[in-house]
């Protein structure tokens, strides 16, 4: 599996209350002058998030503001098929009060999607 596929299995089946909580975060974050999640028409966006660099084995999301950078980034670690190893990183650069706000309103539920995201990967298709 290359990490596309893994970014792609991971964000193309989140759960519904993630999906909620996301939509949820679109209509407030605007309020404090954060940018909402991109528009899903775009063809380079899994999960309504900008891809930045795609290798085999690493895909990298994200977009700036004038708050916070925010990038997640998908691995895929060598091996077999049964038993490649994927992880999940999300990294976050505060650039105001507001950006530290967030992020730490944010840090709770990101500890609860990525390991709800990731059990999406190991589901055959």
């Amino acid at each position: 599996m290359t990490a596309v596929e893994a970014a792609s299995r991971a964000l193309g089946s989140a759960p519904h209350w993630v999906l909620n909580l996301l939509s949820f975060r679109n209509r407030l974050v605007p309020l404090v002058g954060l940018s909402p999640t991109s528009d899903t028409r775009h063809s380079d966006l899994v999960a309504s998030l900008p891809l930045v660099h795609s290798s085999g084995r690493q895909t990298v999301f994200g977009y700036d503001d004038h708050h916070l950078l925010f990038r997640l980034i998908v691995e895929v670690g060598e091996g077999p098929a049964n038993s490649q190893i994927i992880g999940m990183t999300t990294l976050v650069r505060c650039r105001s009060l507001v950006g530290w706000l967030y992020l730490a309103a944010a840090i709770p539920f990101h500890k609860a999607i990525i390991p709800s995201l990731l059990t999406a990967v190991e589901r055959p298709d």
